[in-house]
């Protein structure tokens, strides 16, 4: 593969850091100077590694955020870059916010948690199933155990024609299918962004307004300016350009389904919102007036269908000596944010990029929080991901060399890099969208043979076997989904993609 002027661009570039804020009561505090400080050093390297161009952090301190800092580029061309006050896509933390927005409506009376759902929607309904529709409420909406399908977004492309909100739920969501029930609801937990497109639909009926004009009614009590779940032009202004896996620019999706996946906001302004789980440093109530704090309880409750890992639009889990971590996690194309919550410690960390590659510099910076605030981390996330190195040679000496290198790591160097079967399909995935359909293919195989009891390697294989189309690739693409289906029966792409193929080959048949 040859090299890439806009990767090469970002290389050479010496990242800038925007000057920070910080508190004048925490200036003094020695683990809170020294967290700062290994941030500010370690924080530009991570974003050359990874081929992402900026970022915005923020980080809480008892109850109140302390600091905010950008690092890199919002713009490579540019080089402008990334402040305090530039704007991030912030991926599927929508929802965490646009729970908050649910539930105001709940304390008002204007919606009801347990409510039979079918009761409530006037324009829409699930689509009959096997399963009980009267038992999904807006409880399971909020917590992902309604067992609804339809787990996230792509979103559309600048010049695409945006679908109504009813299209969405019924299928015109750019290849993630409709929202149906697929599993009992309340028995178990499966994550659901069509959910929260429902979530979208139940406020746009109880206020009257548009998604997007209630929630900026909202925002100014949850301290969050600025921010929109629409972008409208002040708000297009100030926010960063979004790169792909190998540091191009993409184009920033667009949605229908805005309380899934299209919040924007700034990493100050996520931190603030953060803040409202814990007491004030005034001693203010956890929720500050806009929800009471029984509520926000409530919300960072564990689902009994969750095993416990989700609350209501909160993710919730255990960290390093057994302390609770709240928040919530966001991925979009071109873009990957993290917010984590300590409640206990009313501390707070929130990592916004805009990179496809983000995933990387939020989890290794969230290990040094974690590691900071804790004094030790069990984190997998310590070590660099290998597609990270392994995709720097490639770009610059194709995939023979880049296969070459990833068996070195693998043998001489394993111990400093995070290795799975997600980081080679990942290399994969990135020359599938660079149309390198048998350099793909050859990185897939060889995924298999690492992670033979895996189900979306032979997943990946089947896709990009269906994408390149020559002679026999249909049999090989119905063969790898057929195997992917058999280690995960609920693999709903692996289903309609091998309808459609069995259905094309059945009609060349006749």
């Amino acid at each position: 593969m040859s090299s890439l002027a806009s990767i090469a661009l970002l290389a050479s570039l010496a990242l800038p850091a925007a000057p920070r804020s910080l508190a004048p009561a925490q200036e003094t505090t020695y683990e809170l100077s020294a967290l700062i400080a290994e941030l500010e050093a370690t924080v530009p390297d991570l974003l050359l590694a990874s081929l992402t161009p900026g970022a915005g952090l923020a980080l809480i301190e008892d109850g109140a955020v302390v600091w905010e800092h950008g690092f890199g580029y919002s713009d490579v061309a540019t080089q402008t870059p990334v402040t305090t006050a530039t704007v991030f896509n912030i991926g599927s933390i929508s929802k965490t916010i646009a729970a908050w927005g649910v539930m105001k409506l709940v304390e008002e009376g204007q919606l009801d948690l347990d409510r039979p759902l079918e009761e409530y929607l006037e324009d829409w309904k699930l689509p009959d199933s096997e399963f009980d529709s009267a038992a999904v409420t807006l409880r399971g909406l909020l917590s992902h155990s309604a067992g609804l399908s339809l787990h996230g977004y792509p979103g559309f492309g600048p010049d695409d024609a945006l679908p109504s909100l009813i299209e969405s739920l019924d299928g015109a969501t750019n290849g993630s299918g409709a929202v149906t029930l697929i599993y009992e609801p309340g028995t178990s937990w499966s994550y659901s962004g069509g959910g929260y497109t429902i979530c979208q639909l139940l406020v746009e009926q109880a206020t009257g307004k548009s998604f997007a004009d209630y929630m900026r009614t909202v925002f100014p009590a949850l301290g969050m300016q600025p921010a929109g779940y629409d972008w409208p032009e002040e708000l297009r202004a100030v926010t960063s350009k979004c790169y792909d896996q190998l540091g191009r620019e993409t184009p920033n999706p667009r949605f229908t389904a805005q309380a899934a996946a299209s919040l924007k906001t700034t990493a100050g302004s996520l931190a603030r919102f953060g803040t409202l789980v814990f007491e004030g440093p005034g001693g203010e109530a956890p929720g500050r007036g806009f929800l009471q704090p029984e509520t926000v309880t409530e919300m960072i409750t564990a689902h009994p269908a969750s095993q416990g890992n989700y609350g209501l639009g909160y993710m919730l889990r255990m960290e390093a000596r057994d302390r609770r971590v709240l928040g919530h996690g966001g991925a979009n194309r071109g873009w990957h944010a993290t917010l984590k919550l300590l409640p206990e410690e009313r501390a707070g960390l929130v990592v916004l990029t805009n990179g496809s590659n983000g995933q990387t510099v939020y989890s290794e910076v969230a290990n040094i929080w974690v590691r900071h605030r804790i004094g030790i981390s069990d984190s997998p996330y310590g070590r660099m991901p290998v597609s990270v190195r392994v995709l720097s040679v490639l770009r610059s000496d194709g995939v023979e060399e880049a296969l070459g290198f990833y068996d070195y790591l693998k043998m001489d160097e394993r111990d400093a890099y995070r290795f799975g079967e997600d980081e080679l399909n990942r290399v994969g995935i990135v020359l599938l969208d660079a149309e390198q359909f048998d350099d793909a293919i050859l990185v897939f195989e060889l995924n298999i043979s690492e992670y033979p009891k895996a189900w979306n390697t032979y997943d990946s294989l089947a896709y990009a076997h269906m994408l390149r189309g020559a002679e026999g690739d249909r049999e090989l693409a119905i063969e790898n989904y057929e195997e992917a289906l058999r280690r995960n029966p609920r693999n709903e792409d692996a289903q309609r993609y091998l309808a459609e193929l069995r259905g094309q080959a059945g009609a060349e048949r006749d």
